[in-house]
């Protein structure tokens, strides 16, 4: 079967050992997985981190450009994925996983028990894509990381991001209702969606504009990540840190804008430490 999962179409025949932009095929690759992982946000817990090789997005500044620039990994057909999925000792953090939408759709469906799914992904989802992965999502965790066209462009060969990110946030909102709970004392967002904004160094505006398309497509109630952790992968571009009255000024408008729900990221975060070691 010809794969169009990733706004990518790049129709090869994955299980006929073709790979496309991503260097996907037919079975996923992981990387790696951490069985006792904390986020930045909170909300969601500690998690099991599965790490997939290879990415349909390929951004130039890609902290974990180790395992996305090529799939690497350890391949899991699809009952050795549910057998990792079923061994995960917390709820399952996906992490770039939409290139392996189909091989996780059908892991899934294997499972002893249906596992709790957080679907980490770059933003860059065709809509059909979205609403397969909400059948087994819990928590869409997505990036939104440029309005601008030519930015996206520029860092990762995808002049069409702005317009793809919206229309798959629109189908996220759609399709999950935030529902908390508490557990010993702290607040876990049990189903819903978090919108998360890596502040670029110098592209400040495109920031604002981030904020802006997010509060007009879903609202300012959307739980909101706004990251300050860049950091320079000594490879790609932008090549520098960024600088705190950059992430100030973005901070401010999100403020501005009546976001309420999320988090701001301390800006100690912005060290090589905070990517995990592959």
């Amino acid at each position: 079967m010809k794969c169009y999962d990733c706004p990518r179409g790049c129709g090869v025949d994955r299980d006929d050992g073709e790979t496309g932009y991503c260097g996907g095929g037919r079975f996923a690759r992981i990387a790696k997985i951490i069985n006792d992982f904390d986020y930045e946000e909170p909300c969601l817990g500690r998690v099991t981190a599965l790490f997939f090789g290879g990415c349909s997005l390929g951004c130039s500044y890609c902290q974990n450009k180790k395992i996305s620039r090529a799939c690497v990994g350890d391949e899991y057909d699809e009952r050795a994925l549910a057998q990792a999925f079923d061994g995960a000792a917390h709820p399952l953090d996906l992490v770039t996983p939409s290139h392996f939408l189909t091989a996780i759709e059908k892991s899934v469906a294997l499972c002893r028990t249906r596992p709790s799914v957080i679907y980490n992904t770059s933003g860059y989802e065709m809509p059909d894509a979205v609403m397969r992965a909400s059948a087994f999502t819990d928590v869409f965790l997505t990036d939104f990381k440029y309005a601008d066209a030519s930015i996206a462009d520029r860092f990762s060969h995808a002049s069409d991001y702005p317009k793809i990110a919206v229309a798959a946030l629109v189908k996220m909102r759609e399709a999950v209702v935030d529902e908390w709970q508490t557990v010993d004392g702290k607040k876990l967002l049990k189903r819903g969606l978090i919108v998360r904004h890596l502040v670029l160094p110098d592209n400040v505006k495109n920031s604002l504009a981030v904020l802006d398309t997010v509060a007009s497509a879903v609202g300012t109630d959307v739980v909101l990540s706004l990251m300050s952790q860049f950091t320079p992968n000594g490879d790609g571009t932008p090549d520098r840190k960024l600088e705190k009255i950059e992430y100030k000024i973005v901070a401010e408008h999100a403020l501005k804008l009546g976001f309420k729900n999320g988090y701001f990221q301390r800006f100690s975060s912005a060290r090589s430490e905070y990517t995990p070691d592959f």
